[in-house]
């Protein structure tokens, strides 16, 4: 009773105040008591938190991950997924429909949100039809903490089942420095020559660490045309 008591006092404040008026605990704490009936989930919210340092950082740990946290199981960490894929495809949903290019802010905010977070290091390309919307989105590649093998074969194979006329790629850097690397050059320099051949130029490649965003189009070593 006493625990029901207090889910209701939390639900009363965010009823009255939103998020905004809750601890970042907190918001994990009262997902939670809709998916852990009958227990104190403040322990293991701040666990959550503890570990994984953010709530979208939560949001964006590996089920498998999310069950070794000790009140965790496979139902609440399938809704900690489902919350942060239904959060992911509204994000995608608002430059989905109209140029990419002229909502490059959107897309910034979707990949700092779906691939940003992540502890390990994730590669996306964003296809593009001839008007510059975006057709489809997919990771095409998926590493450790601080490295991630992309193969430029697949990321065109993927664009031309899609029929694509350009391409975006992306990829996070957890935990190092948000500039580019060699290796990122040596990618961009082999997708650039790849796609130009193929008629399905690279628009851009743009590296997340964090709150950071980086366009390698934006620096002077982009490839020339």
């Amino acid at each position: 009773m006493q625990n029901e008591g207090h889910r209701q006092r939390l639900l009363k404040r965010f009823e009255s105040g939103g998020l905004d008026g809750l601890h970042d605990y907190e918001i994990i704490e009262l997902f939670l008591t809709h998916v852990i009936p009958r227990r104190d989930t403040k322990p293991v919210a701040k666990e959550l938190l503890k570990r994984y340092r953010s709530v979208s950082g939560v949001l964006n740990a590996a089920p498998s991950e999310l069950t070794t946290v000790a009140g965790i199981g496979g139902r609440a960490a399938l809704f900690l997924t489902l919350v942060r894929e239904i959060a992911s495809y509204c994000l995608r949903e608002k430059y989905s429909r109209q140029s990419v290019l002229t909502k490059r802010s959107d897309v910034e905010e979707y990949l700092r949100f779906s691939i940003g977070m992540k502890s390990d290091e994730y590669v996306a390309a964003l296809y593009l039809d001839s008007g510059n919307h975006c057709v489809a989105t997919e990771i095409v590649a998926e590493g450790t903490v601080n490295q991630c093998a992309i193969y430029p074969r697949l990321v065109v194979q993927r664009g031309l089942a899609h029929g694509a006329a350009g391409i975006i790629l992306a990829h996070n850097h957890p935990g190092g420095a948000p500039g580019p690397s060699a290796a990122d050059w040596r990618i961009t320099e082999r997708l650039s020559t790849v796609g130009k051949l193929l008629d399905m130029p690279l628009i851009d490649h743009i590296i997340i660490c964090g709150d950071t965003t980086i366009s390698l189009r934006d620096l002077p070593k982009w490839p020339a045309k």
